[in-house]
This record gives structure tokens, sequence and C-alpha cells, in this order.
């Protein structure tokens, strides 16, 4: 029964680590399906600083600055949308 329990714990700690994952290579978000709980509208919030500067070439303070629909044409434009 201990093994049990045991392969059941680590089980539980890989499922958990997966849903509570919070960046995301900019390749996965780019492509379909989206990794599991990743919100659609929402893609640049799961890059790395590096991938999102990469992506969308300007840092993450002055993407936040541009108006919203900036922000949608821009996401659009690199495959983030």
């Amino acid at each position: 029964i201990d093994t049990f329990v045991c392969n059941q714990i680590i089980l539980v700690e890989d499922v958990l680590s997966r849903l509570c994952q919070s960046s995301y290579p900019l390749e996965a978000l780019q492509s379909r399906p989206l990794p599991h709980g990743v919100d659609p509208l929402r893609l640049e919030l799961y890059l790395s600083d590096e991938d999102f500067q990469e992506a969308l070439e300007m840092k993450r303070e002055e993407y936040e600055a541009l108006p919203g629909w900036k922000q949608v044409n821009l996401k659009k434009a690199k495959g983030l949308f």
C-alpha cells in the first residue's frame, strides 16, 4: 500500500506542476492545441521576459503602455492571438 500511496503523491505533484506552470516557450504558445490551462486571449502573459522581447520586439513595460487595440494588433501580427 505504501508504494501505491507514494506513486499517487508523485502523480498529483506532476499534475499540479503542469497546472501551475506559468511560463511557456514561444513555440508552444504559437502552436495548437495550446497547453492546458493557458488563456488564449492573454498568451503574452506566459512568455519569459526574453521570449516576450523576441516575439513582440519590445519590453513588457513598453507593450503595457500601448492602447489595447495596438496590443491586440501586435499580438495578431506576431501569431500570439
